[in-house]
């Protein structure tokens, strides 16, 4: 009996009650469930603890309930009242209102659209079911002596190797892409095509729009995008139909199985054309399925639930040491796992098929966009407390009738609020307007969305941003001593001003910033697209060529299309502005010449890159020789065993010693002589060094002494000839006649190599874009701001200015009057703004192998454009204070 005296009701129970009761009922309500509570915990505590949370719950009743206090209406009818004088005070002061919805307005329709890229970015495969639990592996060689090569794609034997040895793999898929030639006759389009796992679809949560998911990918099924069932199929119905694809000899007719969307732009499974890798054989050669040391696919794992990644990971060398245990010293070969969400915006992995973008990009944006909110915000809070003055009788006849300081705040907190909401809806108007704008410049298609998710996240915003911006002008006007205004005192003493100074310097420290930045990004762009890459692009033009029908493997795909390329040049001859005819296997702006490694004569593992071309290659892109000579047309041999080097392979090989005459250090390699070294040229971004390069007319040598081969791209082969005509746009029109003579039924690509390099750098393109049109949005909200502030400054110094003009002053002693009120400020924010910028843009520019240097001339540029800005705005104003008639300023009170 003691214990149970001590066993009380539930705590929360009771203080439900207590809360929710009547007072005039709760004592009696209370006795009963007391009563009964201490009959039933004799049975048992816990039935009475449940059994008194049950009558609580019984006696909540509408006639039991509390009635909500008056207060709350009074505090609902006074909101209404506020944003009503609210909406007054902004209709009255129609410049200043114009000023903060403009400023506020731009810079939420260009944090809107920044985010909404920014959340694209970062959302890259998050939308997966499991996309938890999936992963991708990656594997590492490390033969000492910077000997050390990553990659996210994978060898053929790792997915049946990882099933047997590893029991917490759920299932593995492999992705990989090749180009193939698909339809018949004059249909017959060179297309890229995804050779998946059968379970994709299972592993991956993408939608199907017509066909069965568990067998979509059949050995002979072919699934299609829409746009693609469209492209091929028109208004027909697709699913049923066949589309024939050239595979090496065999033409294949693949049954349309399904039909997916369009893939959406934050997935790196950019597909619209998905056939099943089942038959290997297919696409894959005997040795290749079988090599460790070849990598073609990559391999995603898909882990059962509530297995950890490190687990799944420490099983691994042990399982490498057993199938390469006889080719490898420990530690040589390291397996791992990278998750899937974490692909995207990670470039400490190699990129594969997997496209990876620069997370510094996005951050930059990310950044940017929230820069431009934050001026139009500065602009608000320093227009906002540069009123003061002018507001102080109104603060001081609502303290006469008695307002509170609560109240004052929350007064001006509504106009802060009600500006926002106003402000927020222009901007996603304009963000609605500029949303087609923004896409083609940022290369995407976001859309604004339009549900509850949205419009909450923008009420937020409102609230956010309102009371950012408006709780410290509300608390300096709610701050005013009534005494003070009574008097004719200042708007709220000299820590109103410092604070507004300090907002100023603040803003105009931004502008520089980003027009600094603007400006060193333009220049490296124009550095990358105009530097001396050692070779010809200007007015190049190539196109490519495809194998002959019957062509098996991939070498002897390579040799047919150079055969085709052969026709072609010799119809492109005949035309005088055509120049500088050639091929090759690889062309310059195009990402992802085959590498190839060997070990050499001391047991060391070697990489280095390879092209195959005509003898017109270095003479037809004007590429200089240091050493040796280039390919004559004229001899065989050249043909058969020659090849040349560039400079970093002759280093790389070589060091010091001359390497003409020489071959390639290692034993399995074909008969085959150096016969030239070439001087460096970057066939790759400049975001990387010149790296070793062979060059050959023939692939069998270099071939038979390899032991890694690695095809990023697939080497088509491609005619390339400088146009020499009057306008490059006769390019097309030539080579549409010349092709369809020559090869009717396939496709005509053509591009030029200067514009294949632009797009080497599209991402800086597009950042720089972005960036410069943020800077003219800041520009303008700046000025906004330096024009509030003006009139302020104006406003205050009317007496000012006509005594000066009664004492002879001119406009222009008038200007420097209100130059002196900014001056000072743009100049802290100028020897601010340097060692940031400079700090930050050096940052940015490590990324590249070749780069500007930052020079004092972009501070100066910046700095100068500021100063001008401010100008521009205060001569306005100055104009117009010398026009007032002074009789007039000096009975202002």
């Amino acid at each position: 009996m003691s214990i149970n005296r001590k066993i009380s009701p539930p705590r929360l129970a009771r203080r439900f009650l207590q809360l929710y009761c009547k007072s005039e009922f709760l004592e009696e309500i209370e006795g009963d469930v007391f009563e009964l509570f201490e009959r039933r915990v004799e049975e048992s505590p816990a039935k009475a603890k449940l059994l008194f949370h049950w009558d609580v719950l019984r006696f909540f009743r509408l006639s039991n309930i509390k009635q909500i206090k008056k207060s709350n209406s009074n505090f609902i009818q006074m909101t209404r009242n506020n944003f009503k004088i609210a909406a007054r005070v902004l209709w009255k002061q129609k410049t200043n209102t114009v000023l903060n919805v403009g400023s506020i307005a731009i810079g939420m329709a260009c944090f809107i659209l920044i985010s909404l890229y920014v959340k694209q970015e970062v959302s890259f495969d998050k939308f997966h079911e499991n996309g938890d639990r999936i992963y991708r592996t990656w594997s590492e060689e490390d033969y000492g002596e910077g000997q050390r090569f990553f990659y996210t794609s994978s060898p053929l034997p790792l997915a049946p190797t990882l099933e047997e040895n590893i029991p917490e793999v759920e299932a593995i898929t492999l992705v990989d892409y090749g180009n193939y030639l698909v339809g018949e006759g004059e249909n017959r389009l060179n297309e890229r095509i995804a050779m998946v796992s059968n379970n994709f679809f299972d592993v991956f949560s993408f939608e199907l729009i017509k066909g069965n998911q568990a067998n979509a990918l059949g050995r002979n099924d072919i699934v299609l995008t829409e746009s693609y069932a469209l492209k091929y199929f028109g208004s027909d119905e697709p699913v049923g139909k066949t589309l024939t694809v050239q595979l090496g000899s065999e033409k294949v007719n693949y049954n349309v199985s399904a039909i997916i969307p369009d893939m959406p732009k934050n997935t790196g499974f950019q597909m619209n054309m998905i056939v099943s890798n089942e038959d290997m054989e297919r696409f894959y050669s005997a040795r290749a399925q079988q090599a460790w040391f070849n990598i073609g696919p990559e391999t995603f794992v898909l882990l059962k639930e509530n297995t950890a990644q490190d687990a799944v990971e420490s099983k691994f060398p042990a399982m490498i040491n057993s199938v390469l245990g006889d080719d490898i010293e420990e530690g040589q070969y390291v397996l791992g796992l990278q998750p899937l969400e974490d692909i995207h915006l990670n470039p400490d992995f190699p990129a594969s098929a997997y496209p990876v973008g620069n997370p510094n990009y996005v951050y930059v944006l990310a950044t940017i966009g929230l820069l431009v909110l934050i001026m139009a915000c500065i602009n608000y809070t320093t227009l906002s407390t540069g009123q003061s003055i002018r507001r102080a009788k109104e603060v001081g006849i609502r303290k006469v009738v008695g307002a509170q300081k609560g109240g004052l705040i929350w007064q001006y907190l509504s106009e802060s609020i009600l500006i926002t909401a106003c402000a927020t809806l222009v901007g996603i108007g304009l963000a609605y307007a500029l949303l087609p704008t923004f896409n083609h410049l940022a290369g995407t298609q976001i859309e604004i969305p339009v549900d509850a998710q949205s419009i909450a996240v923008y009420g937020l915003i409102v609230l956010f941003v309102g009371i950012a911006t408006g709780i410290y002008p509300a608390f300096v006007l709610s701050n005013l001593k009534l005494i003070a205004i009574i008097r004719g005192g200042s708007s709220g003493g000299r820590g109103v001003g410092v604070l507004r100074k300090a907002l100023i310097v603040f803003q105009l420290l931004l502008t520089i910033f980003l027009i600094s930045g603007s400006l060193v990004m333009k220049q490296q762009l124009n550095f990358l697209q105009n530097s001396d890459v050692g070779y010809e692009k200007e007015a190049m033009v190539y196109l490519n060529m495809y194998p002959k029908d019957g062509s098996e493997g991939i070498f002897r795909q390579i040799d047919s299309g150079f055969e085709n390329a052969e026709i072609i040049k010799a119809k492109l001859s005949q035309y005088p502005e055509v120049t500088d005819l050639g091929a090759t296997m690889h062309i310059f702006g195009t990402p992802g010449w085959t590498t190839m490694g060997f070990r050499d004569l001391n047991d060391q593992f070697r990489q280095f890159h390879l092209v195959l071309t005509d003898p017109y290659f270095i003479s037809g892109f004007g590429i200089e020789m240091v050493a040796g000579r280039d390919f004559d047309p004229n001899l065989e041999i050249d043909k058969r065993e020659s090849i040349l080097i560039n400079e970093s392979a002759a280093e790389y090989f070589f060091g010091t010693e001359d390497p003409v005459g020489k071959k390639l250090p290692g034993e399995e390699f074909g008969k085959h002589t150096i016969i030239g070294v070439t001087k460096d040229f970057n066939f790759q971004s400049l975001h990387t060094q010149v790296e070793p390069l062979v060059i050959s007319q023939n692939s069998e040598p270099i071939t038979q002494g390899i032991s890694d081969l690695t095809f990023d791209s697939y080497p088509i082969p491609k005619v390339f000839f400088k146009y020499k005509g009057e306008s490059l746009l006769g390019v097309q029109a030539l080579l549409e006649n010349v092709w369809a003579e020559t090869f009717p039924n396939e496709e005509l690509v053509f591009d030029f190599v200067d514009e294949r390099l632009k797009l080497m750098y599209e991402d800086e393109a597009r950042v720089n874009k972005i960036a410069g049109i943020a800077t003219i949005i800041s520009v303008l909200i700046a000025s906004f701001g330096l024009l509030g502030l003006t009139i302020l400054v104006v406003n205050t110094k009317v007496k000012e200015i006509g005594i000066r003009k009664v004492l002879g002053a001119s406009p222009m002693t008038i200007m420097n009057i209100l130059v002196r009120q900014f001056g000072i400020q743009l100049l802290l924010a100028f020897v601010i703004s340097i060692p940031i910028t400079w700090y930050i843009m050096n940052q940015w520019l490590s990324d590249f192998a070749y780069r500007i240097d930052v020079g004092i001339v972009v501070f100066l540029i910046s700095g100068l454009l500021s100063f001008l800005l401010m100008l521009m705005v205060i001569a306005y104003h100055a104009i117009r204070a010398s026009r007032i008639n002074p009789v007039k300023a000096l009975r202002v009170e």
